[in-house]
């Protein structure tokens, strides 16, 4: 009795577990399960190559691919090899790349122009251990193996000029999700963003000098691509924060349901001083499991998820002080690459520079009918107006002046220490710093003060004319800020334009105050602000300077610069006001991970 009693404990148990085993992952069909299986090859259907969008991405990518080169000194080139990848079942590449299986090895290269917009190639070969490559296009290359096969690779790449570079790799230490939530691999992992994720790992601690990236996968116009989540040092246990959902590297785009949720080691490098432009080597070892992402946090569109406070977390505000009608706009994104600015400590002004068109003229056609006569008279005027003549010296005191006073409410309103100009200058890395004319005509003038060049734009021009491919570390505020030890770096450009009417100087001022690069792929910037009004009559700010001041006091005056300090004062308590309210700012980075 006891015996069959027993027998049928066991066979409740056996049926409990196996029913749970069986139902494990409910959320997927047969085929995607076996997906997750290692050794897994993804076959994309004939109707997955006809995706619109997949096709459009491959068109436009082979637009902005310029021609091949034979001096590598122009290209940029990313060279990565990634260890135990997720199925590909969940991807969409644009690119014809074949190999790639679950659990198995790739290596990747891509070109990219070192000066000027969109993709390359090199007219050579890439190599990987002596396997010459076909380009799998769009200036990419791939090349997919079997975990078998895990191991140093090299990467050699040539071109016709005799131009030759060579990539080394070992693998990164193995790392392994335990559970999520409390949950083992095989069973339902659901997440709604109602509570911080956990992830247990075991190995995750290894290599002190990797950090460890969180993924999940976004939904781009119906292409499937991996995002980064989260970001931490090595560590046995991730908290993400339920904020993350919202703030990722691609917010605002949606997050699919059902999903591979990843953690990655990873090391990353630039390379320079080889016959190319700068390499950017990377290394991953990846561990997955599959998850359902349900509730806010998933679906919508990128439209939708634009305009939804919960989807798409941000600080703005354009408001007008009261004393001068200053229009400010503040631009601070989503809490991934928009650090709170409590995390500026020590700042440096890479640049202020004062730039000014000096000069209008304006000119109307008149008609006059004479019925009379039978006669029409046409009368052109043209009426031109020149800034009063200011020297050299006058405007750079105007320009120094400006400085001086910037830097007193950086210290004021950020409670930062701000480095002298001199070392800014004087570093070895800003030498690399974008000219200026450092001239003054009569109709245009550009200073920078204390011998500070331009870093930022304020107009389409200067945003075509400096336009550069080139990896977040390879960045020159990204080298500056490493050199000089500091956690900020602002830009400022003011450019000054005549007014007709006031024959005063309306002001257009571009502030960016750029963060520590939050990921090797992603650089970040604490906020960005942008302000202009209407000058003050020259006359008006004339009458001011009889006793007392220079010609630089005089243009001080015409384009208001104490209510644009006012104003600056405004706009950094807006961005406070605005981090209070989104309290993902300060969770989601009060555990992150430094960028090494």
């Amino acid at each position: 009795m006891i015996q069959k009693f027993l027998k049928q404990i066991a066979f409740l148990v056996l049926f409990i577990f196996g029913t749970a085993v069986i139902n494990a992952q409910s959320y997927l069909k047969k085929k995607e399960k076996e997906a997750y299986e290692c050794g897994y090859v993804y076959k994309p259907s004939f109707f997955n190559k006809l995706k619109p969008m997949k096709i459009i991405s491959g068109l436009a990518g082979n637009l902005v691919k310029s021609k091949a080169k034979s001096d590598l000194s122009e290209t940029s080139i990313a060279v990565i090899y990634a260890s135990n990848m997720i199925p590909n079942n969940n991807l969409d590449f644009v690119t014809k790349t074949e190999g790639w299986e679950t659990c198995g090895e790739g290596v990747s290269v891509v070109f990219f122009n070192n000066e000027g917009i969109g993709l390359t190639d090199t007219d050579g070969d890439v190599i990987i251990d002596g396997q010459k490559l076909e380009e799998a296009g769009m200036g990419t290359y791939f090349q997919g193996y079997p975990a078998s096969k895990r191991g140093k690779k090299k990467v050699e790449i040539t071109s016709s000029s005799g131009d030759k570079v060579e990539v080394n790799f070992e693998p990164l230490p193995s790392l392994e999700i335990l559970t999520v939530n409390g949950k083992k691999k095989n069973e339902d992992i659901i997440i709604d963003g109602t509570e911080d994720v956990i992830i247990e790992l075991k190995n995750g601690d290894l290599d002190k000098d990797s950090q460890l990236y969180v993924e999940i996968i976004v939904s781009a116009m119906s292409l499937k691509a991996q995002t980064h989540l989260f970001i931490s040092d090595a560590t046995n246990k991730l908290v993400i924060p339920k904020e993350a959902f919202t703030n990722f590297e691609q917010s605002p785009l949606p997050i699919i349901e059902i999903n591979t949720l990843s953690v990655s080691r990873v090391k990353q490098e630039i390379i320079y001083n080889t016959q190319a432009g700068p390499i950017q080597k990377v290394t991953t070892f990846s561990d997955f499991v599959p998850v359902l992402l349900k509730g806010d946090i998933a679906g919508g569109s990128l439209l939708t998820n634009t305009f939804s406070k919960d989807k798409n977390t941000k600080v703005d505000g354009k408001f007008k002080t009261i004393e001068g009608e200053y229009n400010f706009q503040i631009k601070k994104e989503n809490a991934f690459k928009y650090p709170p600015i409590d995390r500026m400590k020590k700042i440096g002004i890479a640049s202020f520079v004062v730039r000014g068109n000096l000069f209008q003229e304006k000119t109307t056609v008149s008609e006059k009918t004479d019925y009379n006569a039978n006669t029409i008279t046409t009368t052109t005027t043209t009426i031109k107006k020149w800034f009063p003549e200011i020297s050299d010296a006058a405007w750079q005191k105007f320009a120094d002046k400006m400085y001086n006073e910037f830097v007193k409410k950086l210290k004021s309103d950020l409670n930062v220490e701000v480095i002298n100009a001199d070392k800014m200058v004087n570093s070895k890395m800003y030498k690399d710093m974008k000219p200026i004319l450092d001239t003054v005509t009569k109709t245009f003038v550009e200073k920078g003060a204390y011998g500070t060049k331009r870093f930022v734009n304020t107009g389409e021009f200067d945003s075509f004319k400096d336009f550069r491919i080139i990896f977040p570390d390879d960045s020159l505020n990204e080298k500056l800020m490493k050199e000089l030890g500091i956690d900020g770096l602002v830009a400022v450009t003011i450019d000054l334009d005549f007014d007709l009417k006031s024959e005063g100087l309306n002001p257009t001022i571009k502030i960016v105050a750029f963060a520590p690069n939050v990921s090797y792929r992603m650089p970040g910037t604490y906020f960005e602000l942008d302000a202009n009004t209407k000058a003050k009559k020259l006359s008006d700010a004339n009458q001011y300077n009889s006793l007392k001041g220079g010609p630089e006091d005089v243009v001080y005056k015409v384009m208001k610069a104490d209510d644009f300090f006012n104003a600056f004062t405004l706009s950094i308590n807006e961005i406070r006001r605005g981090e209070k309210e989104n309290p993902a700012y300060e969770k989601i980075w009060k555990n992150r991970a430094k960028r090494k």
